[in-house]
């Protein structure tokens, strides 16, 4: 009889060897090359409104990124659950889109937002700059046998293809304000992807660069906000022209 604990492993060992295959296809590179942190996931389970959902992420985020800097490649920021992704999908399962509904988000990540929308029935597309990211957030939909679609984007370079795939009905961002780049970018590219009667919601810890995105945002979108400790949300809506 195999046991609980043995099904478990054998189910990480399978998505580790997707994983590694999808992974190796995405940077051109055989298995064998990928940094052994990169391969050693776990799951976590987080407790939402509507019913749990299961995050697949690299185990050891430090030992990833003495990995990835010894090689010289970018840090990966994007293999952290943080705050701004788990409240905004928490605020999601609370208030869910529309099912059928067109939904986009801008540097997925781990991709939890993205999995809570594609479970309430919203036809979900997340992107990430990090091809990293968009293979774990595939896998993890996987694993919460949810559809959705994923791409590797960097919103700043390939807006206009994402423009082309649009309009959505809802743009989800968690934590994307980091650099004044991002903020002039999505204050130029928003108002672009929405469809008429769309939305966009932001989970936002406080940086620094969403004072001028919100400000420039205003010309486009009405503006609610909220907070909650260290989480801002905001939730703009493109404004009725006369």
């Amino acid at each position: 009889m195999t046991s609980a604990a043995q099904q478990g492993n054998g189910a990480l060992t399978a998505v580790r060897t997707s994983l590694s295959e999808q992974l190796s296809a995405l940077r051109g590179v055989a298995p064998a090359e990928l940094p052994g942190p990169l391969l050693d996931v776990a799951v976590r389970r987080i407790e939402l409104a509507g019913g749990d959902v299961y995050m697949l992420r690299p185990a050891d985020w430090e030992a990833l990124r003495l990995a990835e800097v010894a090689a010289d490649r970018p840090v990966p920021f994007w293999a952290r659950p943080w705050p701004s992704g788990l409240a905004l999908a928490a605020e999601l399962a609370e208030a869910p889109p529309e099912q059928g509904a067109r939904v986009l988000e801008l540097g997925c990540g781990l991709g939890v937002p993205s999995i809570v929308a594609a479970r309430a029935g919203a036809v979900v597309l997340a992107t990430d700059g990090a091809s990293d990211a968009v293979a774990f957030a595939a896998h993890s939909m996987a694993l919460n046998d949810v559809r959705g679609d994923v791409a590797h984007a960097d919103w700043a370079a390939q807006g206009e293809a994402l423009v082309e795939r649009g309009p959505f009905d809802l743009v989800l961002g968690a934590d994307v304000l980091y650099t004044r780049g991002n903020a002039d970018t999505a204050a130029r590219l928003l108002p672009r992807l929405l469809a008429d009667g769309g939305e966009v919601r932001i989970a936002d810890p406080g940086r620094s660069n969403s004072a001028p995105f919100l400000a420039a945002a205003r010309a486009s979108f009405s503006l609610e906000s909220r907070h909650e400790g260290d989480i801002s949300f905001y939730t703009l809506r493109p404004r009725r022209r006369s």
